[in-house]
């Protein structure tokens, strides 16, 4: 089947809920950036508040740190996140080491895991973010490391870079990836298949019924993000998808039970 462009094929939001032959099956709830609306972004306490709100995965963002540490944080510096009253408070993550990191203050004084420390304390899954090709190799090696009894070690990489999913794959095969896409189109879809990913995401407005249908024709999940409105969670509801990101995971499920899903 050929994936039309979202652009020219939008999905249905108007009237697009699944009819009751046909009825959504609860998607598994991501929490994005642990619960990035109601706890710092990316931080410890955040991705223990999704869990405690019922998140049945973790979305985490990975870079690498001028002496090869991954470290967990969305942008390629910390000036967005640093604290004023930080003693760091500007600079790439690529040119700081973790020592310096260590130093950097986030809101509600929070400071900057590490991937390592995200991966021991979680009771779930993640959804791994590799931001920046260079992490890929680390990443492979830091969960292939993990014991088969830890929670994490069931994680999934996901990333923009095809690069970066195929040095996941060719380094450590047994860890599934999902290629990221702002719009789910063929050429994303051929791509995730030749790249050999388990499921693809796509951004939710880049996403369209007939491209949820060629996902679950070439046997992908299907992942979208990130869902925090009522007429978003139609969309993905209308789809059928596996999972959905959010930033609000206790908003979710109490939109997801709303519906009797």
């Amino acid at each position: 089947m050929t994936v039309p462009s979202s652009q020219n094929a939008p999905a249905q939001t108007a009237g697009a809920s699944a009819g009751p032959g046909d009825r959504a099956t609860r998607p598994a709830v991501v929490g994005h950036r642990g619960a990035a609306l109601v706890s710092p972004e990316n931080t410890l306490a955040s991705f223990r508040r999704a869990l405690d709100d019922g998140a049945q995965l973790l979305e985490c963002d990975v870079h690498l740190s001028a002496d090869g540490e991954l470290v967990v944080m969305h942008d390629q510096t910390i000036d967005r996140t640093a604290e004023a009253s930080s003693p760091l408070r500007s600079g790439a993550i690529a040119e700081l080491t973790r020592a310096e990191l260590d130093r950097v203050i986030l809101p509600e004084g929070q400071h900057v895991p590490s991937l390592t420390e995200l991966l021991e304390m979680s009771r779930a899954p993640l959804f791994v973010e590799v931001k920046a090709e260079a992490a890929a190799e680390e990443v492979a090696r830091v969960l292939t490391a993990l014991p088969d009894t830890a929670p994490a070690a069931a994680s999934t990489v996901i990333s923009f870079h095809p690069e970066a999913l195929s040095t996941i794959h060719r380094d450590a095969p047994q860890i599934p990836v999902s290629y990221l896409v702002h719009r789910l189109d063929q050429g994303a879809l051929d791509t995730a298949i030749e790249l050999g990913a388990t499921g693809i995401g796509p951004g939710i407005q880049g996403l369209s019924l007939a491209a949820a249908e060629a996902v679950r024709e070439a046997g992908l999940q299907l992942n979208p993000w990130t869902v925090n409105r009522p007429e978003q969670l139609d969309i993905a509801l209308a789809c059928r998808v596996d999972t959905i990101t959010t930033d609000d995971p206790a908003w979710l499920h109490g939109e997801l039970d709303a519906r009797g899903l």
